[in-house]
């Protein structure tokens, strides 16, 4: 049975040049300034969890790419400057974003990218997962643009970097 135990300097160095690539090095190295803590499935890095326990990413053992969490993303967005993987929307309460309600998206988005779905205020309302490209997301009227994955409920309190 796989267990949780914090990372090693290797493995931390494995996540923040994985990070990097898909990230920046802004994010990976916010993420990793952190303590972590790893699960590893069949000898690799498979989940990441805050010292906490609560999961920060998975990484997909089919590419090396990562998901992220809500907490993740709520750390990414502390560490980056607008519009930097976020999609702005009006009117969004849950489920998937359609393109009607996109305000503004980073250009740089490409199908498949992990996004955060912000308001205009730049708080975070779901992570997920891009659809389309940022820069024709707005147009698409009537399109699911981005899977969301995981939800901030009202109510539910915003996570940030300290204390993480």
């Amino acid at each position: 049975m796989p267990t949780r135990r914090p990372a090693t300097e290797e493995e931390l160095g494995v996540l923040r040049a994985l990070l990097s690539l898909q990230f920046g090095d802004d994010v990976a190295k916010a993420l990793t300034s952190l303590p972590l803590l790893v699960e590893r499935r069949r000898g690799k890095i498979r989940y990441v969890y805050a010292a906490d326990g609560e999961r920060l990413m998975t990484l997909r053992p089919t590419d090396f790419m990562f998901t992220i969490s809500l907490r993740a993303g709520e750390i990414i967005r502390a560490s980056t400057r607008p519009p930097f993987m976020r999609v702005v929307v009006r009117g969004y309460e849950d489920g998937d974003v359609r393109g009607e309600m996109v305000l503004l998206a980073d250009a740089g988005i490409r199908p498949g990218d992990e996004v955060l779905v912000v308001n205009e205020n730049d708080e975070l309302l779901a992570v997920g997962k891009a659809r389309a490209p940022g820069s024709l997301m707005a147009r698409l009227k009537g399109q699911d643009v981005v899977r969301v994955r995981e939800v901030r409920r009202v109510g539910q309190g915003r996570n940030s970097s300290e204390g993480a």
